[in-house]
């Protein structure tokens, strides 16, 4: 196995076609919760910050990391 994350996108990716292919409305239900939930314009302008910087210390420790660091 050449790369753990790449067969792990791979097998999300398959899991997603195939649940659109013969359970969209699984998909759906997915779709309407993250909505709500993660994606919800309020909670996004409220923590931005937050999550901002999260995603750049996140960002400089793999690019740490794949560096040979």
């Amino acid at each position: 196995m050449k790369s753990l994350p790449d067969f792990v996108l791979g097998l999300i990716f398959l899991s997603l076609g195939l649940g659109y292919l013969y359970r969209p409305d699984i998909i759906s239900r997915l779709n309407s919760f993250l909505r709500k939930t993660l994606f919800n314009d309020a909670y996004l302008n409220l923590e931005r910050k937050k999550w901002g910087v999260f995603f750049l210390l996140l960002s400089l420790f793999f690019l740490y990391v794949s560096l040979g660091g």
